[in-house]
């Protein structure tokens, strides 16, 4: 089962985006991987009133911009053009899934006042700004109530809404998906799960062996381990954190070869004997592969060729969303065909 990760305004606000709802795209494309984002009613009523606020100046000022007369623009049309449609419409094609929860207890009121008079948080010290913050505030609690089984993460840059939920223990505040994943990692590096490598791997691991750890491409935990003078790769399942595989072949001298591949032939080969390890590659890794993919003519002149085609396809659709490069992407998607 996935995280349950929710978002506060300010890490997905996108005022003056006027082709995309929600901001803050490539870290919501990140928590995507291995949780499902909740976005209370009133962030999303909040993000719809920056963008009318936006283009209502911009509006005004375009209006008022003297090309609009001399590119003989019809006034009336500009005048006449539907804001509010606009933003309803970016709402229906919104890409990114996400579920909106709402606060539906009307008896709150009489909380929120108390906290307000008293400055607790998410209201502000020694004044009473906080109410939005205060309403999502409301707004979790009841979606745990509704929820017990549940715990959740919160996405949010707001100390105050922060030190809201310092004494539950059902939620876990973060300021990005850096600081998520690092309190994933945590477990990993406790004596129990230390423990456990131990039994199953080396006896002489500790938690200073611990490198890396990454999501792969089936969205399960890797391990590398540098213990007794080898790298280990444990892949741990995500839901369970059961240890499901480990090796301690060297996968990267393999991945420097076909990057640096003189043949087809050995270009072949080399994605015959990789393909049994491909769910320990690292982000890194990948991407190396997918540049090499567009620049090695040993690779992409034998692009469509199904072992080539699947390997690299395999790759690109699963951690497309960490290659950055967009002309890397251009060259891959036009050698390998992909939409």
């Amino acid at each position: 089962m996935k995280y349950k990760v929710i978002f506060d305004t300010n890490s997905i606000r996108n005022a003056e985006s006027v082709d995309k709802f929600l901001g803050g795209r490539s870290e919501l494309d990140r928590f995507l991987k291995v949780s499902e984002i909740i976005i209370p009613d009133i962030v999303i009523e909040e993000i719809k009133n920056q963008k009318r606020k936006h283009l209502v100046s911009k509006k005004n000022s375009f209006l008022l911009n003297p090309f609009h007369l001399l590119r003989k623009i019809n006034e009336e049309e500009t005048k006449s053009f539907d804001i509010e449609k606009w933003i309803a419409d970016l709402v229906d094609e919104e890409t990114i899934p996400y579920t909106m929860v709402c606060l539906n207890k009307g008896n709150v009121l009489d909380d929120i006042k108390k906290m307000c008079l008293a400055n607790l948080p998410p209201f502000e010290e020694n004044c009473d700004k906080g109410f939005k913050d205060t309403y999502i505030y409301f707004t979790i609690l009841e979606y745990l109530e509704n929820n017990n089984d549940e715990n959740v993460f919160i996405v949010t840059n707001d100390d105050r809404l922060r030190m809201a939920f310092d004494n539950n223990a059902r939620v876990t505040v973060v300021k990005n998906f850096d600081e998520f994943e690092d309190y994933i990692d945590s477990y990993f590096r406790e004596e129990y799960f230390i423990n456990r490598l131990k039994e199953e791997i080396s006896e002489n691991i500790t938690s200073d062996s611990i490198e890396e750890i990454w999501l792969n491409i089936n969205e399960n935990w890797i391990i590398k381990i540098l213990c007794d003078d080898k790298n280990y790769f444990v892949e741990v399942d995500f839901s369970t954190r059961e240890m499901i595989g480990s090796t301690d072949f060297d996968i990267s001298a393999l991945i420097r070869d076909l990057i640096n591949s003189g043949s087809f032939t050995s270009t072949h080969s080399i994605v015959t004997s990789l393909g049994e390890y491909i769910q320990y590659f690292s982000n890194q890794e990948i991407i190396d592969l997918i540049g090499a993919s567009t620049r090695n003519s040993q690779i992409y002149s034998i692009s469509k060729d199904e072992d080539v085609k699947n390997f690299f396809t395999s790759l690109f659709k699963s951690k497309s969303q960490i290659i950055t490069d967009a002309d890397v992407i251009w060259r891959f998607k036009q050698v390998f065909k992909q939409e």
